[in-house]
């Protein structure tokens, strides 16, 4: 690894660092956050699958209504699926 791919990576992880510690996100750092390309965070945002905030031509993420809706599709488990059709019996 060259000097400037670990400068670039270190400088990488501390840009994630610092999205993750904001409450209000940006395009850009909720992208990082959730792990989508900016290209498709804008195509979540057009068809309204994601929560955000517009300020002018702005938009604006709460991190915690983004991780609620990144944890909003769980699925259980095989043991709590045997678990909730035992009790039905």
């Amino acid at each position: 690894m060259s000097i400037f791919e670990d400068i670039a990576a270190r400088l990488d992880r501390l840009e994630k660092a610092a999205a993750l510690s904001k409450n209000v996100l940006s395009v850009k750092e909720c992208a990082m956050l959730i792990g989508y390309t900016e290209k498709y965070l804008r195509l979540m945002i057009a068809q309204h699958e994601i929560p955000h905030y517009r300020r002018g031509n702005r938009i604006y993420f709460n991190r915690e209504e983004v991780e609620g809706w990144m944890l909003g599709q769980r699925v259980s488990t095989n043991e709590e699926i045997k678990s909730k059709a035992n009790r039905r019996k």
